[in-house]
């Protein structure tokens, strides 16, 4: 008699390869049934910047806000939807509109004063330089 090993993780394995084969061309919907729109974003760093990158096409460089508080990113925006046209006879919708926020603590302190944002092609670009480390000061304590 052959034991055969139980392998619990990769029974669920195949059972997600199954699920995305059914599902896979379905875009991702919340419970209203409305496609909700969420930049996808890259957060990296060098030795004296943190560079965040984020994906917004569609969206007009007037309806972006980007705020820096406490050390928290913010990015928010709205990417706005076309009049809907009577004469037009949709086959499919896909594409997701609606308001956005998203925020970040930044790994490291940032100098909010040293902070840049681009846009180009759909991508907003934030450059943040990072604050000169705080030198821990000794103080003697004296025992009484």
């Amino acid at each position: 008699m052959t034991l055969v090993r139980f392998e619990p993780l990769k029974e669920l394995e195949g059972f997600n390869n199954r699920m995305q084969k059914l599902f896979g061309d379905f875009p991702a919907i919340n419970f209203d049934m409305n496609l909700t729109y969420h930049p996808k974003i890259d957060i990296s760093e060098d030795e004296k910047n943190i560079f965040v990158d984020a994906e917004v096409p569609g969206i007009a460089k007037e309806n972006l806000k980007i705020v820096l508080e406490d050390n928290v990113l913010t990015i928010s925006g709205e990417k706005k939807q076309e009049e809907e046209k009577k004469d037009k006879n949709f086959h499919r919708t896909e594409r997701a509109y609606g308001s956005f926020s998203r925020s970040f603590t930044l790994p490291v302190e940032v100098d909010s004063n040293k902070v840049s944002a681009a846009f180009e092609n759909g991508i907003l670009k934030i450059a943040l330089e990072k604050a000169a480390p705080k030198t821990a000061k000794e103080k003697n304590i004296e025992i009484k």
